[in-house]
């Protein structure tokens, strides 16, 4: 499952598909399209037969589905957002996924937006203003959002268990800092802390569900990132530790 949902669509962009079909249009052959655009031969040929691509099966279900194109490390991070402060909802035929962002973070609005448009380019990702305009709420809706997040279920999270398939814990063994910067970005906190005459940044992540601190405690461990924790939260405030989560997830703004 690590291929499929690190990067779940890996073929030819639309772009050069359309390309094709303008060329199969004008009478070149399969031969001569295969070689000014550099695709095989073959996929000409199929493009030929069906103009109309047809959709993929969902690589956990199996059924048909609209094109996710999520890498691995957008998947990493979108997973951190949505065990931080997202969620899935059965909505008619179809799922939506929620993902609650702080409006005073201009630059985590836009970045979260951007991961959103790239891994859902086929849906609709809406922006909507909650909490009396101190929330951002982007939302986007695919029928096999719980295949991508099988975490999802009735209920608040701190109330089951919250536990990685393999697949997914491949990802983020291979891309811990972005789950990192997910969760933080989320549900965690960058702030100054001050003791008598001395100042020092911090980091805080808090979150009522266990197993979500366990998963970022043990990705702390992976990357070396001293941390201590607290019943619902973990604070990082170590100067090289520190140093770390600046210079791979940054701070919020």
């Amino acid at each position: 499952m690590s291929d499929p949902h690190g990067n779940i669509c890996s073929h030819a962009s639309r772009e050069t598909r359309d390309h094709a079909l303008q060329l199969i249009t004008s009478g070149l052959s399969d031969a001569s399209i295969s070689e000014m655009i550099g695709v095989p031969r073959r996929t000409v040929m199929d493009w030929r037969r069906r103009p109309h691509p047809e959709r993929p099966r969902c690589p956990r279900c199996g059924a048909l589905m609209r094109a996710i194109t999520l890498a691995q490390g957008d998947y990493a991070e979108l997973l951190g957002l949505y065990l931080g402060d997202g969620h899935i909802s059965r909505v008619g035929r179809t799922s939506a996924l929620r993902i609650s962002l702080d409006r005073g973070h201009p630059n985590i609005d836009r970045d979260t937006l951007a991961l959103l448009r790239r891994g859902f380019s086929g849906n609709r990702v809406q922006r909507l203003i909650a909490d009396r305009g101190n929330t951002v709420v982007q939302k986007v809706y695919h029928c096999h959002l719980t295949c991508l997040f099988p975490q999802a279920g009735p209920g608040r999270k701190q109330d089951r268990p919250i536990v990685l398939e393999p697949w997914q814990q491949a990802i983020v063994d291979l891309e811990p800092w972005r789950l990192l910067r997910g969760l933080i970005r989320s549900d965690g906190c960058v702030f100054v802390n001050r003791t008598g005459p001395y100042e020092y940044l911090s980091y805080d992540f808090t979150n009522h569900s266990q197993d979500i601190l366990d998963l970022f405690s043990r990705t702390c461990d992976h990357v070396a990132v001293e941390h201590r924790r607290y019943p619902v939260r973990i604070r990082v405030y170590r100067r090289a530790a520190v140093g770390l989560l600046l210079h791979h997830v940054g701070v919020k703004s």
